[in-house]
């Protein structure tokens, strides 16, 4: 149990690496477009990119999780992860430095390969308190990230900003490669294509995992909007400092954090359908109410705080829930997942940009983008937590 403890550490790194490599560098972003020549909008459209190229294997990583092991499947996409860090540099054009941060992106690949193998050696409760805890890393990025990218490129060109990263991923690799949990290769499904396509079927026909997948991409897009045009709202166009750059993220962020903290200690069986249910009210409260005080900077960061807080609260729920309700493969399940996560947020995430673009980047377009954003998703945490306790209602006579 105490190797599984230290590779869920290293693991944890490898996902914040690769989190803050997007993460320190946008508070630079204005520096290399400048460099580059690139417009505003290149800002937004490197982290789509980066987004995108996270949802371009998981398909294939699934099955050859199962075929190979997910170590082997682990270590060969971090050491891929660290050759795209190591080229991002080397980029000449604002045209190459997207084209390799889309690549570079492909590192989120096979972070669901660790998701896996956690869902697979963990109950429900231990599962969601740590799947929670980690992802606080989606949080601690964008408070860490721009304080420490800010740091390096005061002193430093924006380029050292990767070569960090590129120490941070190496340290991650050699943890995993020591701790990481060496399970036999099942075979079966990577042997036969027609139980493959059967069980991707299976998957994408299930309506508790599309809605609730769906659901957890429109709930974390209004945040990846914010971390991927705030440089261009902020700094670019609102004249900020990197002071208040990273004093908006902390205060917008802390939220997630805190929620997460406590659920950590929560004692017993988790409530997944009340933390649905609670989160959903805490986000529509939160999201719906910075549309309407976008005007009012201070209103607005406190609804944006209220609304990290829910999404907080029932993330981890949500996540659980979604990747439980197939029956199939979680190495399968969590690849169509993360499949599904990426396309959704990239696609939401270009949506915010455009309707910035068309209104200069104003704080009160990117906040009028989260009132529809609210509803859905608290409608669809409802919905989805009504079936999990009728579910759970229906279990129990069963069990007794």
């Amino acid at each position: 149990m105490k190797r599984l403890w230290w590779f869920a550490g290293f693991f944890l790194l490898y996902e914040l690496t690769v989190y803050l490599t997007n993460d320190m560098i946008m508070p630079g972003m204005p520096q290399v477009m400048a460099e580059f020549s690139g417009p505003s909008r290149y800002i937004g459209l490197s982290l789509s990119l980066y987004i995108l190229g996270g949802c371009t294997l998981q398909i294939i990583l699934g099955p050859l999780a199962d075929r190979m092991g997910k170590r082997r499947v682990m270590l060969g996409g971090a050491a891929f992860f660290l050759l795209a860090t190591a080229l991002v540099p080397l980029a000449q054009s604002a045209t190459q430095f997207l084209a390799i941060r889309f690549f570079q992106g492909m590192g989120s690949c096979f972070i669901f390969i660790g998701y896996a193998a956690i869902h697979e050696l963990f109950d429900d409760t231990r599962a969601v308190k740590l799947t929670t805890l980690m992802g606080n890393t989606t949080v601690f990025a964008p408070l860490i990230g721009p304080v420490v990218g800010s740091a390096v490129i005061a002193v430093l060109d924006w380029r050292a900003v990767f070569v960090t990263a590129f120490v941070l991923g190496a340290i991650a690799w050699l943890g995993l490669a020591r701790t990481m949990p060496a399970a036999r290769p099942t075979g079966a499904v990577g042997a036969a294509p027609v139980r493959l396509l059967a069980s991707y079927r299976a998957i994408f026909t299930n309506r508790t995992f599309m809605l609730g997948i769906l659901v957890a991409g429109l709930a974390i897009t209004p945040l990846t909007a914010w971390i991927g045009l705030s440089p261009a709202i902020l700094l670019q166009h609102g004249g900020a400092s990197y002071g208040t750059y990273i004093a908006w993220q902390c205060a917008i962020f802390i939220g997630f954090v805190l929620s997460t903290f406590a659920i950590q200690r929560m004692g017993g069986e988790l409530p997944l359908g009340r933390l649905l249910r609670q989160g959903g009210l805490l986000a529509l409260a939160g999201l719906g109410g910075a549309g309407f005080v976008a005007s009012q900077p201070q209103l607005f960061i406190a609804c944006m705080f209220v609304f990290s807080a829910g999404f907080g609260l029932f993330n981890g729920a949500l996540v659980r829930i979604a990747l439980t309700a197939t029956g199939q493969s979680m190495n399968l399940t969590s690849a169509a997942m993360s499949l599904l996560y990426c396309l959704y947020i990239a696609l939401g995430l270009e949506l915010y940009n455009a309707v910035c673009e068309r209104f200069g980047y104003a704080l009160q377009a990117y906040a009028w983008c989260g009132v529809p954003v609210a509803l859905a998703v608290c409608a669809g945490l409802f919905h989805i937590a009504r079936g999990h306790d009728a579910r759970q209602r229906a279990v129990l006579p069963v069990a007794a």
